[in-house]
């Protein structure tokens, strides 16, 4: 009997995971410099190309950690993939990035690959950081 519910068991998961072997997670590093401004928070945002970059409540996964030095790290568990990252740095405890009369942040934030946005939120595509065993570290620098 406890041969064929192992065997019932086992069909189960085989099943359920149609295939597909679990995904291992790896630890992303994610450097922030440029913090000019102690004790206070950093939002970091960690999204998937599916997700809606870089629309902050829209995050794959994100973080919170308060500032207290010019830099800070942070680490995601995930698998290995494409990701972008967005930082803003709530100077105000709000808990949201304010912007100025003209619709561009009045407080400091970042993107990963550096992007210096213009006019416009940049795309995935832009900030996309390709996460593998000989790219597991990003530095983002605040604006």
């Amino acid at each position: 009997m406890k041969e064929l519910l192992s065997i019932i068991f086992g069909l189960c998961i085989a099943l359920s995971l149609n295939g597909q072997q679990p995904a291992q997670t790896q630890k992303l590093s994610v450097k922030l410099t440029n913090i000019k401004t102690k004790s206070k928070i950093l939002f970091v945002g960690l999204y998937r190309k599916s997700d809606e970059f870089p629309e902050l409540t829209k995050t794959w996964k994100n973080a919170k950690i308060k500032s207290t030095s010019n830099e800070s790290t942070i680490e995601f568990d995930v698998p290995y993939g494409e990701y972008a990252i967005a930082v803003f740095h709530d100077l105000n405890g709000n808990g949201k990035l304010d912007k100025n009369l003209f619709g561009y942040p009045s407080e400091a934030f970042g993107f990963s690959n550096n992007i210096r946005p213009k006019f416009s939120s940049p795309d995935f595509s832009d900030c996309k950081h390709a996460f593998n065993q000989n790219s597991n570290t990003l530095t983002i620098e605040l604006n």
